[in-house]
């Protein structure tokens, strides 16, 4: 019985060395039309309508309200990217709202958008030209025009007499305030004069009145001297407060 040895030279090795080029310049082919082909998938991805924001759903609102936060956003579903959804971003822009103490976002992996709010109270409220304007506990005011939330904020002291530019300024000294002395106050009059022109009256539960300087507020009516000056003169009704010193009388 013959038995057969394998020689490299039996075989056509030009026919060989073709073959196999040809199978690398397949496969390179194939390989260069799944790239082309994933790559013009990823750009329809990414600027088609599949990569955009499907859907926003705000919760957590009693008294804000879900459909005006979604409307004041920069993402807008069906318009926005979603991959250009900064979670932070918009947190922050949903806690510059009235009533928003704090947001959470959270992204899913298909395109939907969820915000959390936690809503913190009114703190103040008051009309200039006839128009309801409401503060929150964070001192972010709004206009109420439709007095949508005046049943809420009766509660509130009421600020009277303001012009804008006033009125902010007072709310942001205002909620920074003690809540022993916020608790007090039932209303506040606006009462400057040419040499006075920041100058507030603050109507107490108790009857007693308190003038103040919307600049020298937060300093003058801090916890301790609120209840130093009580205690020294429990018998007064009004304490002006000016400067370093308080003046107080009947």
């Amino acid at each position: 019985m013959t038995t057969y040895v394998y020689n490299e030279h039996d075989e056509n090795q030009v026919l060989t060395i073709r073959n196999k080029l040809k199978k690398k310049k397949r496969k390179r082919r194939i390989n260069f039309v799944l790239i082309v082909l994933f790559l013009i998938f990823l750009v329809i991805f990414l600027f088609g309508d599949m990569s955009k924001v499907k859907k926003i759903t705000v919760s957590g609102c009693h008294l804000t309200s879900a459909e005006e936060i979604i409307e004041r956003l920069p993402v807008k579903s069906k318009q926005t990217y979603f991959f250009k959804v900064n979670k932070k971003q918009v947190e922050t822009e949903v806690e510059k709202m009235i009533f928003v103490e704090k947001a959470t976002v959270t992204k899913d992996l298909i395109g939907n958008i969820k915000i959390r709010i936690k809503e913190n109270n009114a703190s103040l409220y008051g009309y200039i030209n006839n128009i309801l304007y409401v503060a929150d506990q964070d001192g972010i005011f709004e206009q109420d025009q439709q007095q949508k939330w005046i049943s809420y904020v009766q509660r509130c002291p009421q600020m009277m007499n303001f012009d804008e530019e006033h009125f902010q300024s007072f709310v942001k000294a205002y909620v920074k305030l003690p809540s022993v002395v916020q608790n007090q106050i039932s209303s506040i009059v606006f009462e400057p004069d040419e040499k006075d022109q920041t100058k507030c009256k603050l109507e107490l539960d108790d009857g007693k009145v308190f003038y103040v300087r919307i600049e020298d507020m937060e300093k003058q009516l801090t916890s301790t001297n609120y209840y130093l000056v009580i205690q020294s003169y429990p018998d007064y009704k009004y304490y002006d407060y000016l400067g370093k010193n308080v003046y107080v009388y009947n």
